[in-house]
């Protein structure tokens, strides 16, 4: 039996995982909040460092990460006024 990974199930995580921390700048720059953390995601086949630079490029770099948002297993975003 030949077992192959699932690119487009992938592609479907990544881009779920982006808008869901979008929607999350969202609530939170609505709340007030200029940062907020987000966990890493695990075994989904996602790169951490194209995660921040996606969401940075689909918000115009309104959220974005850093050179050192990641730590302790979450991405540190900040929202630009």
């Amino acid at each position: 039996m030949k077992i192959r990974v699932n690119k487009n199930q992938q592609q479907i995580n990544f881009k779920t995982q982006v808008w869901t921390i979008i929607e999350i700048a969202k609530e939170k720059a609505n709340s007030g909040y200029n940062r907020f953390s987000y966990p890493i995601p695990r075994n989904q086949g996602v790169c951490t460092y194209s995660l921040i630079a996606e969401v940075e490029k689909q918000t115009e770099k309104s959220v974005y990460g850093g050179p050192r948002c990641i730590k302790n297993g979450v991405i540190d975003f900040s929202i630009s006024d």
